[in-house]
């Protein structure tokens, strides 16, 4: 359990450079060290190297590694960072927790943000077979887009191992009152996501 929203429920030393690196989740299974940029695995005794990861670009973003943020009442904190390339540009999907410990993924594409919680698979992995834009799935869903996300880097800490260059195909459904739900394909393994497009105008750096 933390100790407090966003106090680290424990710290440990990169077993490459030496440094500190707080932990702010205990179900984070990779990190990067952010002074030598070093890969680690962490399971529940110690970190261990697994390479060195790619140093990447700083964007502007209403988003910061490890600074909370506050939207509808609630408070964030962004806990790691992965950016997808996908073709005409890129976008940044931030694994964040609230002040109970809830996890979700905020992801940011040119200025259009969507907050998505990972829920059971509600459709079939078919679904990606000669999927179209415009298709309607159910009664509540249309498929508004299609694409192959793949991951240039990461910062911070993520709950799942994930490498450069790694690949998996997405669609997103659009649903009513600005309701979104995602479904990624890693190779046969389906994952579900649903969630909602958030105002940006709303984020603001909680206090």
């Amino acid at each position: 359990m933390m100790k407090h929203f966003d106090t680290p429920y424990k710290t440990i030393n990169c077993p490459q450079c030496g440094a500190s690196l707080p932990l702010y989740f205990a179900h984070a299974k990779l990190a990067q060290c952010e002074f030598c940029h070093s890969t680690l695995f962490l399971d529940d005794a110690s970190a261990r190297v697994a390479g060195e990861s790619s140093v990447l670009a700083p964007e502007p973003s209403l988003i910061k590694l490890n600074q909370a943020f506050s939207y509808n009442k609630k408070h964030y904190l962004p806990i790691g960072m992965i950016r997808y390339s996908y073709g005409r540009g890129f976008w940044e999907e931030w694994w964040i927790k609230d002040s109970s410990g809830e996890e979700y993924w905020l992801s940011v594409d040119e200025g259009d943000v969507v907050l998505e919680r990972l829920i059971a698979n509600e459709e079939d992995v078919s679904i990606f077979k000669d999927a179209i834009i415009g298709q309607k799935i159910g009664s509540k869903w249309i498929i508004s887009e299609i694409g192959i996300g793949v991951c240039e880097g990461f910062i911070g800490l993520l709950p799942k191992t994930i490498t450069i260059g790694q690949e998996h195909t997405y669609l997103h459904l659009s649903g009513y009152h600005a309701q979104l739900k995602t479904l990624e394909l890693h190779t046969s393994r389906m994952q579900s996501y649903i969630g909602k497009w958030l105002n940006t105008f709303d984020i603001r750096e909680a206090l």
